[in-house]
């Protein structure tokens, strides 16, 4: 293989790229966390988007001129967070106020915040920096801090390789993968929580019991806010010490998807945040070959509308689960339909990872010229020879896991067919 290849290839299995998969999915989870708090408490935040570019603007601006107020300090990146965080709640608590005491729609009360995000941010950057483009280079704000495992751990066998991973992280990595355990003890293990799950639930029934449900909704939102400003923070201050226009790229749109993959469980989306991330680092991975930037860029979205797909099947699955165990009582067998549905979300991985293949063949077809590194003087029908295969194999997986996806029941019925296409699917 070429050199260029052979490094994208390397680059892909390797520590380094497990590291990469955990900065990416940093501003996917959090924000996919604030949305799993408010779609538990009935009052999904649409406005995750334009909440992140208002804090990643704020972190940007309030750590900046705090540096030409206090000279250097160490609390200056803490300062831009704590700005960041306050317009976040603030934020969620604005789209609260539409919502809950104007009455406005929830959907278009959060598009508006996601505009007024987009928008508000460059017109104030115009109007201090001159540029609608980006501060860099006008603005001297300070990144946030990376935390440094003990040097001793690179030297032990086993520990060196997640020395590798996890050393040199930012702040806010700890943070988001910290706020998975968080979120999981506020929902499942406060009172606080019970009362947002309560709300989201049957608010009829929570305010029967004395719980104030409009009060409940606007702490969702606010929490919702908090952790999608945290999200921001890291686009503009985590890794990079300049904020660009619309630098969240769909993000925010991405974290509303996240939780209904996880199941609306936290340590779920915490899960399905670092499959996102694993598209996203790959695509930035696969975007350094010579093929259409588009191309790469597209397997974050279309994982999240396989994570919809996924999430309605599962949805459907779980109402035939409950209707069987309406209906069987105490002969219903728990252990079996709980191994189905993990099977049937093995399934829905697998024909995800076969679309990623999809692609890929459209990108050798595309522009094979990319691609002509991975064989000596290989011309355009070689890569095209090799596109039809990776095609064809991607056809198969899609095609012996979709039984399965449509018919979940199928699963018990057909055990061995369904191990052998899970076992041909992981193979191919």
């Amino acid at each position: 293989m070429d050199s260029l290849f052979q490094n994208v290839l390397d680059g892909i299995f390797s520590a380094a790229f497990l590291a990469a998969i955990l900065r990416v999915t940093t501003p996917i989870l959090l924000p996919s966390l604030g949305a799993l708090i408010s779609d538990r408490a009935g009052v999904i935040n649409i406005g995750l988007e334009g909440t992140m570019l208002i804090a990643a603007f704020a972190g940007v601006i309030f750590s900046a001129y705090g540096r030409d107020w206090w000279g250097d300090s160490v609390w200056l990146p803490w300062f831009g967070l704590a700005m960041a965080l306050l317009l976040g709640v603030l934020t969620g608590l604005l789209l609260g106020f539409f919502h809950l005491r104007l009455k406005a729609d929830l959907i278009l009360s959060g598009i508006a915040i996601n505009f007024l995000g987009s928008a508000g941010t460059i017109a104030i950057m115009y109007e201090i920096t001159g540029s609608r483009g980006n501060t860099g280079g006008i603005l001297n704000n300070p990144v946030m801090p990376f935390i440094q495992l003990p040097e001793f751990m690179k030297d032990v066998p086993v520990l060196s390789f997640f020395f590798k991973i996890f050393d040199n992280q930012s702040v806010m990595t700890w943070i988001a993968f910290g706020s998975v355990i968080a979120v999981w003890y506020l929902m499942y293990r406060t009172p606080v929580g019970m009362h947002l799950r309560a709300v989201g639930e049957n608010p009829e029934a929570a305010a029967s019991v004395g719980i104030r449900v409009q009060r409940t909704r606007y702490l969702a939102l606010a929490l919702s806010g908090f952790l999608a400003a945290l999200g921001g923070v890291h686009m503009s201050m985590g890794y990079l010490t300049f904020f660009e226009r619309d630098m969240t790229s769909g993000r925010g749109f991405i974290a509303l998807a996240t939780p209904y993959l996880g199941g609306g469980h936290p340590i779920g989306t915490g899960f399905a945040s670092l499959i996102f991330g694993f598209f996203d680092a790959i695509s930035t991975r696969i975007g350094s070959l010579a093929i259409p930037s588009q191309l790469p860029q597209m397997l974050p979205f279309i994982a999240t509308v396989m994570a919809l797909v996924i999430y309605a099947l599962q949805s459907r699955l779980t109402v035939r689960v409950r209707t069987l165990r309406s209906a069987e009582g105490e002969d219903f067998d728990a252990s079996f339909w709980g191994a189905i549905q993990r099977l049937s979300v093995l399934h829905m991985f697998l024909a995800m990872l076969a679309v990623s293949g999809l692609i890929v063949t459209v990108s050798m077809f595309s522009a094979p010229d990319g691609f002509q590194d991975l064989g000596t003087d290989w011309e355009n029908q070689d890569v095209f020879m090799y596109a039809i295969g990776i095609g064809l194999a991607s056809l198969v997986l899609i095609g012996s896991n979709l039984p399965f996806m449509l018919n979940v029941e199928r699963i018990g019925r057909q055990v061995w067919f369904s191990a052998a296409a899970a076992g041909v699917s992981l193979w191919l």
